[in-house]
């Protein structure tokens, strides 16, 4: 009997330290983010949680001229936080065809990093936040370090 107790007490304060992630966990990404990487400068916003989702915009331009544009969604699918994204050129004609997105899938999600497969994204303070994305171009893989600082809108 001692023994089921036992078993019973150690089963409840596993389930009671489990954590389900939320979009919550994402909230403090909410504002505008600047900051450099890939040999220009970016510029990240994400709009506060609604309905389980936060949405977001990601522009990067070098020498003053666009390169590309994000467009970022996350949500909590089963696993977690999750992240999608889709490119755009310039001239906003989309990279991925309709109906396709690059998908970040969950690892995990917290007061100061949401972690997905490909990408990290970590909070250093109130007003500062490092992502470490790993790319595959071709048959090679880079990490790239992108740093941001909070800014006003």
């Amino acid at each position: 009997m001692k023994a089921l107790l036992r078993a019973i007490a150690c089963a409840v304060a596993l389930a009671g330290s489990a954590y389900a992630q939320t979009i919550e966990d994402a909230a403090w990404l909410a504002g505008r983010w600047v900051g450099e990487g890939f040999g220009g400068e970016m510029e990240e916003a994400w709009a506060p949680p609604v309905g389980g989702q936060m949405v977001g915009h990601f522009r990067y331009w070098r020498d003053g001229a666009p390169q590309f544009y994000e467009i970022l969604l996350m949500d909590v699918v089963e696993g977690g936080v999750r992240m999608r994204v889709k490119h755009f050129n310039p001239d906003f004609t989309a990279w991925e065809e309709p109906g396709e997105w690059v998908e970040f899938a969950p690892v995990s999600a917290g007061a100061d990093a949401l972690v997905f497969d490909g990408l990290e994204i970590r909070r250093e303070g109130e007003d500062r936040m490092t992502m470490r994305l790993r790319m595959r171009r071709g048959g090679e893989v880079t990490h790239e370090i992108l740093s941001f600082s909070r800014a006003p809108l």
